[in-house]
């Protein structure tokens, strides 16, 4: 079952979705069960921290997530200049998010860290770019929604946005996510590099080195 929060903003949005559904094929995709899930902790790292540290965790632990089943992206990132370790995950529905987090894997994280704080958000759209390289570089944006703006229309901007970004050949992975407790929209992309990436002109904007990305999905398709 969705979170309540989760499940409010999913009733509130899915009826006039599942209205213009025109055949099952598509009515299945609008399944609660089917929504992915989009997660993230941060994790504050002391101002003297060594950076090879980081990297040398994530060489050795990149290795178990690029197969994992149930994931379909994790981003492991970096902010040398904020000191912070900010893994981003997506998740093919909440069981195997909850399965993460009550795994070993997530066991050694706490053991590493401490248990961090895990934000999530419900995923609205997410698409693979034209860049066929690594990606070097993150953005995760964040804009509060008004409250007198409707859902709808919000989605179609989102839309129209992210389909603009799609046509830039630097752009590896963009996603569109809402946090329907705080009432945020996020956007998170993968870039080649630093130069190339676009921003709006978010409230928000948190950027990151992009250290490794594992993908199960585009990996097994390859």
């Amino acid at each position: 079952h969705l979170p309540r929060p989760f499940l409010a903003f999913y009733t509130e949005i899915s009826a006039s979705l599942r209205a213009k559904a025109r055949n099952k094929k598509q009515k299945k995709c609008l399944k609660v069960g089917s929504v992915m899930l989009a997660m993230q902790y941060s994790i504050q790292l002391p101002r003297n921290y060594d950076a090879a540290l980081i990297r040398q965790r994530v060489e050795q632990r990149s290795k178990l997530f690029d197969d994992l089943p149930g994931m379909v992206h994790k981003a492991f990132l970096y902010s040398d200049f904020d000191k912070l370790y900010a893994p981003f995950y997506i998740w093919e529905n909440l069981s195997e998010a909850k399965n993460f987090l009550l795994d070993e894997l997530f066991q050694g994280v706490i053991e590493t860290f401490r248990r961090p704080r895990v934000r999530s958000w419900v995923v609205l759209d997410q698409q693979q770019g034209l860049l066929q390289e690594a990606p070097k570089f993150g953005v995760r944006e964040v804009d509060l929604i008004p409250a007198e703006e409707e859902l709808e229309h919000l989605l179609m901007r989102e839309r129209r946005l992210q389909k603009e970004l799609l046509t830039n050949p630097n752009l590896y992975f963009h996603v569109t996510a809402i946090d329907p407790d705080r009432w945020e929209i996020i956007r998170y992309h993968l870039w080649k590099d630093q130069k190339s990436a676009v921003h709006t002109a978010a409230d928000c904007v948190q950027t990151y080195e992009v250290l490794h990305v594992s993908e199960p999905r585009v990996k097994a398709a390859a």
